[in-house]
This record gives C-alpha cells, sequence and structure tokens, in this order.
C-alpha cells in the first residue's frame, strides 16, 4: 500500500488494520463517533460514509484510485466530513446501511460501499467501487462530489433529498416494528425448502447456479441432515458433488488448505483470494459432517487441512484467531497464490509435466498468464487416465506440493488482518471442538479452549463480551452474534468434558441477551441498543456469510433443553422461530440455519447421552470413540462425576443418574423417555448400534 507521509487523518489512532491502510489517505478521514457527527451538524455538510474490510480486493483498488488522489481527497474534504468503518469491527452500522443501500441501489451492493448522508446520519446516495473520474460505466468520485454539492446548495433540492431519506429509514422503521406472526414453520417448510435448494443447485459444478459463486455452507448440512432423517438420494448427490468441484477448483489452497472467499466464475475457478477465518471454519464443519455421514476420505482429508491451516497460519500465540489473509500481494491480486509456468518447471524438474497435467497448468495460464491450481479430473479419474494407483498418485502429489510451498513460503507474504474478532474465533471454536471429537485429535481440542480462553480472559469485561481485540485493545459491545456464537462453542466445550465453568458461562452469556436484546416478539435485536448513533435497532433472521444469530440462538435454546429438561428454553426457542416465520418463508435458501435448527425441533429421536463415570473414569475414551463413529447431528453429551455438585445444580436431569456397580455407566434419553441404563462396553455399543 502505497502512503503519503505528507498526510495524516485521525485514523492514526485507530487499532482496526482496515483504518490504519487509510490513516495515511489525503482524504481527511474520521472514524465513527461523535466528533464526525458533531462537525457535520457544526459545519453543515453531508456525511460520506465509506465501509470495508482490510482484505478487499476492490476497496484497495478504490483507495488507491481516488482515497490517495489529492484532487479528489480536496473535493471530498471540502465537500464533506468523511467517515471509515471497519465491516468487521461494526457489522451493525454496516448491516444497517448495506440495507439502505440495497434498497436505494436496486440489490447488487457490496463493498466497498458509499453512502452520502444527512448530518442527522440519513441515507440519500450510495454506490459501491467509484474511480476518481467516471470510466467504464461507473460514476466517478469528482462528479459525484460536484453533484453533491450542487445540491446541497440549492435550498429546494437539499430539503427535497433530505425528506427522501428520512423517507427511506421511516420505511425500514416500520419493518423492525411489524408484529411478527405467532405462528410456528410448519415442518411442510423443510420439504419446501429442499425442493426450492434443487431448483437453484447447479447440478455440474454443485452450489448454486450463477456466479460469482460463493462456497456452500449450512444449506450442505442442512441436506445433509435431511439425508440423515429420510434418505434422499438427490440431497446426498447434490452434497457430494458440491463439496468435491469446491475442493477441485481455484477457490480451494491446494497447498495449506483453506478456501478463499469466492469465486468469479461458476466452476469455483477463479477466485479473489482472500481467506476469511469465518469461511473456513463453516467449511471445515461441512466436510467433517459430510465424512461423518459417507466416510468418504476425501472429506475428512479437506476438513484436517482447513483446520491445520487454521492453527498454522492465522492462530494467534495467545489463542486467539485472525480475522482474515489479503488477497493481494504489493496491489498485485493472487501473486502469492499462482505460479507461471517456468515457476513450475524449475521447482519441480523432471516431474514438472505429471503435476501441471494433474493441476491443469498450462504456459499461457488461466490468470493474468499465471496458473491457479486445480484439479480438471479427480484423484480416481486421473489415476485411471494416467494408468497409476490412485495412493501412489496421492503419494507423488503431496511430496511436490511440499516443494512448492516451501518455495512459495520464500515469498512476500499477503498482509493478515489481525484482529481477534469474537464471533469468528467461536465459530472457529465450535468446529474445532467437533473435529476433535469426530476425530480423536486433541490438538484441535486444545486449541478450541484456547481460543475460548482468550476470549474469556481479553473480550469479556465486567459483564459485557466485546467483539474486538487487537494490540492489547478489547473495544465495541458484542452484537447478537458474539454472544450467540460464544454461547454455542461454551456448550460445545462443555460437552467435550472440558469442564462446567464452559456451561456457566453459556448461560450468563443468555442472561445477557435476555436482558439487553430481547425484541417484543421474542427474538433477539442485533445490538444492545446502546449506540444513540444508530438509527434503527434490527432484528436480522438470515444467515450472511455467518449464520443467522437468532438462528445459532434457537439451536442454543433446543440444546439447553435437550441437556436440563427445563420448558423455558424449549419456549424461547419457539419464539424466535415465530418471529422468524415469514422470512424463512419467504427465502428459505437465505435462512438455512433456521432451517437446521427448526430440524432439530422437529425430530422425535434427539437423543441425550448422559456419562456417569466411575471413580477411575473407566471407559471414557472408548465412549467418546464410539459416539465418533455415528453421525447424530443432533445429540447432546454429558459426562457426570459424582464429585460435580455444580453441575447437578445446573443440569437436574444429571440427578441420580449414578455409576451403577461401580461402573461408568451410560444413561440414553429421548425427550419423553430414558431406556434402561448400559454397562460395559460389549453393551453400550450395542446400544448405540441399535439407536442409530
Amino acid at each position: 500500500m502505497s502512503h503519503h507521509p505528507l498526510y495524516t487523518n485521525r485514523l492514526v489512532h485507530e487499532k482496526s488494520p482496515y483504518l490504519l491502510q487509510h490513516a495515511h489517505d489525503p482524504v481527511d478521514w474520521y472514524p465513527w463517533g461523535e466528533e464526525a457527527f458533531k462537525d457535520a451538524r457544526e459545519k453543515d455538510r453531508p456525511i460520506f460514509l465509506s465501509i470495508g474490510y482490510a482484505t478487499c480486493h476492490w476497496c484497495h483498488l478504490m483507495e488507491t484510485e481516488s482515497f490517495q488522489n489529492i484532487e479528489v481527497a480536496q473535493l471530498m474534504n471540502e465537500s464533506f466530513i468523511n467517515i471509515k468503518v471497519d465491516r468487521e469491527e461494526m457489522p451493525e452500522v454496516d448491516g444497517l446501511y448495506m440495507e439502505f443501500a440495497q434498497a436505494m441501489m436496486s440489490g447488487g451492493a457490496g463493498w466497498p460501499l458509499n453512502l452520502v448522508l444527512t448530518p442527522e446520519l440519513e441515507p440519500f446516495f450510495a454506490a459501491t467501487y467509484l474511480p476518481a473520474d467516471a470510466s467504464r460505466g461507473f460514476l466517478g468520485v469528482k462528479q459525484l462530489v460536484m453533484r453533491i454539492r450542487q445540491i446541497w446548495n440549492d435550498a429546494e433540492e437539499r430539503e427535497l433529498v433530505c425528506m427522501q431519506a428520512g423517507k427511506i429509514v421511516d420505511i425500514f422503521a416500520g419493518q423492525v416494528e411489524d408484529a411478527t406472526t405467532r405462528v410456528l414453520p410448519p415442518e411442510q417448510q423443510l420439504v419446501d425448502a429442499e425442493e426450492l435448494l434443487f431448483k437453484t443447485a447447479d447440478p455440474i459444478y454443485g452450489g448454486m447456479k450463477g456466479s460469482p459463486k460463493f462456497p456452500v455452507g449450512f444449506q450442505a448440512c442442512f441436506l445433509l441432515q435431511r439425508c440423515k432423517m429420510k434418505v434422499d438420494s438427490r440431497a446426498l448427490f447434490y452434497v457430494e458433488r458440491t463439496l468435491e468441484m469446491m475442493h477441485r477448483g481455484g477457490i480451494y489452497d491446494h497447498l495449506a488448505g483453506g478456501f478463499a472467499r469466492y469465486c468469479i466464475d461458476e466452476q469455483w475457478m477463479i477466485p479473489h483470494f482472500e481467506k476469511m477465518l469465518y469461511d473456513n471454519a463453516v467449511l471445515a464443519r461441512v466436510y467433517l459432517e459430510a465424512w461423518e455421514y459417507t466416510h468418504h476420505a476425501l472429506y475428512k482429508e479437506v476438513s484436517c487441512q482447513i483446520l491445520d491451516y487454521l492453527l498454522e497460519q492465522m492462530q494467534y500465540e495467545r489463542g486467539g484467531f485472525f480475522s482474515a489473509q489479503d488477497s493481494d500481494t504489493d496491489g498485485h491480486e493472487g501473486q502469492f497464490y499462482t505460479w507461471s509456468w517456468q515457476e513450475l518447471q524449475d521447482q519441480l524438474d523432471g516431474d514438472a509435466s505429471l503435476y501441471c497435467e494433474f493441476y491443469g497448468a498450462t504456459p499461457t495460464g488461466n490468470f493474468k498468464g499465471r496458473n491457479i491450481l486445480h484439479m480438471p479430473q479427480g484423484w480416481q479419474e486421473f489415476a485411471n487416465y494416467r494408468r497409476m494407483d490412485a495412493s501412489q498418485l496421492k503419494d507423488v502429489i503431496k511430496q511436490l506440493n511440499g516443494k512448492l510451498l516451501e518455495a512459495r513460503y520464500k515469498r512476500k507474504h499477503p498482509t493478515k488482518d489481525d484482529k481477534i474478532i469474537t464471533s469468528y474465533n467461536a465459530l472457529a471454536v465450535s468446529s474445532l471442538v467437533e473435529a476433535g471429537l469426530v476425530l480423536s485429535e486433541t490438538k484441535y481440542l486444545d486449541a478450541a479452549e484456547k481460543a475460548a480462553l482468550f476470549i474469556r480472559e481479553h473480550l469479556w469485561e465486567e459483564g459485557v463480551l466485546k467483539r474486538r481485540w487487537r494490540d492489547g485493545e478489547a473495544r465495541y459491545d458484542g452484537i447478537l452474534d458474539d454472544y450467540a456464537f460464544m454461547i454455542q462453542a461454551s456448550l460445545s466445550l462443555f460437552e467435550a468434558d472440558r469442564g462446567t465453568q464452559w456451561l456457566e458461562f453459556a448461560l450468563t452469556l443468555v442472561d445477557i441477551l435476555e436482558n439487553d436484546f430481547k425484541a417484543d416478539h421474542g427474538a433477539y435485536y442485533l445490538t444492545n441498543g446502546k449506540d444513540p448513533n444508530l438509527l434503527l435497532r434490527r432484528c436480522e433472521f438470515y444467515d450472511g456469510a455467518e449464520p443467522s444469530g437468532n438462528a445459532v440462538q434457537a439451536e442454543n435454546f433446543l440444546r439447553l433443553y435437550q441437556m436440563t429438561a427445563v420448558e423455558e428454553y424449549k419456549k424461547r426457542a419457539e419464539q424466535i422461530f415465530s418471529a422468524a416465520y415469514e422470512h424463512i418463508a419467504l427465502y428459505p435458501p437465505g435462512a438455512c440455519y433456521h432451517l437446521l435448527t427448526l430440524q432439530r425441533y422437529y425430530n422425535p429421536k434427539v437423543l441425550t447421552f448422559i456419562i456417569a463415570l466411575n471413580e477411575k473414569e473407566e471407559l471414557k475414551e472408548e465412549i467418546t470413540q464410539l459416539f465418533a463413529q455415528f453421525y447424530l447431528p443432533h445429540k447432546v453429551v454429558i459426562w457426570s462425576r459424582g464429585s460435580d455438585e455444580e453441575l447437578r445444580d445446573l443440569v437436574p436431569t444429571v440427578r441420580g443418574k449414578e455409576p451403577l456397580e461401580g461402573q461408568t455407566t451410560l444413561y440414553i434419553c429421548y425427550p419423553d423417555r430414558c431406556l434402561e441404563p448400559v454397562v460395559t462396553l460389549p453393551k453400550i455399543q450395542e446400544a448405540l448400534s441399535n439407536i442409530v
């Protein structure tokens, strides 16, 4: 990033890597806050609000072309109060203005997101990327500034745009207030959603039809669970096709593991190369669940590669995970990840021709004269075609990947956005716990606990969960997602027998949501309502790149209900479902996490396993490994020890479930009854085989 050392603005005092990228723009940026709003009112100027994030390719481009252009900056400084927001630090500001922008631009909004607001923060213009001068069909910043200046200086025009801006806000305010139905989404909704997903599915490359193409996360989990519950071969075909094609594409990093944010084509070939923590946390879980269901080795491999990438590249030494890795190196997109034909020949000597054929590399390349590695054929197809043994092929390719990875490691690395965000970390913790249990891999469980402890130590302050930590500073009150995902992760750590304190922590966070976030209709607002400068408090029901906070919280309540049999938890989950009803009905594919949670709600066979350990804690490992052999997406596991008084207080269901005759005992409970308790490994194994 070329900086103008001559210029320094207020962002220099911020911690966000994105805001710091702009601290030496000649534009006189303010962070979001009172000082900026006061200056806008006093100087009677409109506000130019620009929202982006540190690893966003188009944000870099706009900075270079417009915000570092001295002529543009001068115009902006004379005409506006200019505010920069990191969408990852303030998702509530981003989400609100993104909704406004989509309404004003008739869809198609993305980042960088640029809006012009009145001094009262009401929006009257929105656009995404803007070059300095009008070109290629894009409006230029210079032309925009001149036009807005004209409007602002003409009393009649100004009154008109301010009125319109007020109306936009009123329309959205009306939507927020709507009392939602008090009806639960019927089970039929799950069937309808599944059919709709098939209609929008791409039968050739998997995922959704069309481009740009985003990795498929919770849609796949939803369909896998449909398979489990009613054996639908179409659902399985779609999931398998999607997971295989995503892995074979250029969107996957074949050397180090991990997926890029999205692809610009429909074949998963040409990615924007940034890698986000939240995407990879979600995808690790998807591949893991697919492995649990099918035992197809590829899925386990991909899941482990993603998690190992997170542990090796993205975990801060003290425990938390960083947010993202950039797509650009020195202004060149994908430079770090791509290879020229010559580089491949030089690095791989005599093995180059096999390797280039396997990964579809050519002298002309498929991206700006360079090659994005991808697999035109699957392992088995290629091995057959080459008359090789598939496992021998894998060994050769693995060894060559190691060579290239070493060479790549010597290149200049893309920058990391090293903020530690609570919600993203919590998603990673949940996936790591799941992987640790299913694969009997302690390193994943340890990494999960370390990250969760980091959040408890550094982002939990006097009864408030904070959203972002960087460089010694925890800042911004957490939003619903931070709380809901952290509750989810804490419940998972509790189920993994990492201590009753995780259940206590989850319950503490549940109380805060209840007191500070709850809306009248029983779902939860995105924020705690303490920022006076947010025009509206919204409830969100759709998944974005992360699942909907309300959907995850509904799942948390169902898990708590399974653990404790306290009816109140089930009721709270039902309130969220009712509030989300119309949203789910309107666009089911956008509410996949609600659908996942509804499946749990409607499953008459949800299971709670209580393991009463004897004094020697015998069979603990064996039982954990048995659970790992069965795909039971809606189970809850509670480890009980005679000495744990706290557990008895928090989880009344464990009372009276003791080790029989001094032996570790398994209690299997359905919502309405418990089966005969079982002791000894063969009996436990038999009992589990019977219920699956």
